[in-house]
C-alpha cells in the first residue's frame, strides 16, 4: 500500500505529477513552428477545451499551482508566441491562462448553468443584462484577447475555423 510513497514523497506531490503530466497533452511545443502566433493560440485554446473534457482535469488543475517540466513547456510555448504582441510576454501568459483557467474553473462549477436555470423561473427585472444574455462565444471572446495583446492573425490564408466551446 506504500508503493507510491517510494516514489513521490507525499500525495500532493502525486496529484501535482498528474497535473503537470495532464498538461504535457496539450502538446504545446508544437505549436512554435506555426506561421502565426494567433492562429497558434487558437489551437492550443482548443487543445485545451478538448482536455478539459477528460474526467479529473479541472480538479487537477485546481489542487494548486502545476509546477514541473510540462507546465513549464507550456508557459515558455505562449510566451514565445506572444513575443510579436504588444505587451510584455509574461503579462500575456498571465492574461491568456487566466481567463482559459478561470472559464474552465467557472464551468466547472456550474456558474453558467445555475444563472440559466434562475433565468428561466425568475424574469430578473432588475436586471436587463442578465435576463437576455447571449450565449457565451468563447472563440469571440480569444480573439478579443489576442487583438487586445496585439496578435492579429498573420497567415497567408486567414485563420482556419476553430471550435472553442
Amino acid at each position: 500500500m506504500n508503493a507510491p510513497y517510494s516514489y513521490f514523497p507525499s500525495l500532493d506531490a502525486i496529484w501535482h505529477d498528474l497535473a503537470d503530466r495532464r498538461l504535457g497533452q496539450l502538446r504545446p511545443e508544437e505549436l512554435i513552428i506555426h506561421e502565426c502566433p494567433h492562429c497558434a493560440f487558437l489551437e492550443l485554446a482548443d487543445r485545451g477545451m478538448a482536455l478539459l473534457l477528460t474526467p479529473g482535469t479541472v480538479s487537477l488543475l485546481r489542487r494548486g499551482p502545476v509546477l514541473g517540466r510540462c507546465s513549464f513547456v507550456l508557459s515558455e510555448t505562449i510566451m514565445a508566441l506572444a513575443e510579436r504582441g504588444s505587451i510584455d510576454p509574461r503579462d500575456a501568459h498571465d492574461l491568456l491562462v487566466g481567463w482559459f483557467y478561470g472559464s474552465a474553473v467557472l464551468d466547472g462549477e456550474g456558474w453558467t448553468s445555475g444563472t440559466d436555470a434562475i433565468r428561466a423561473t425568475d424574469p430578473l427585472e432588475s436586471f436587463p443584462r442578465i435576463a437576455r444574455r447571449s450565449p457565451r462565444n468563447r472563440r469571440q471572446q480569444a480573439e478579443a484577447l489576442l487583438r487586445g495583446i496585439g496578435l492579429a492573425c498573420s497567415a497567408a490564408h486567414g485563420h482556419p475555423a476553430t471550435d472553442i466551446h
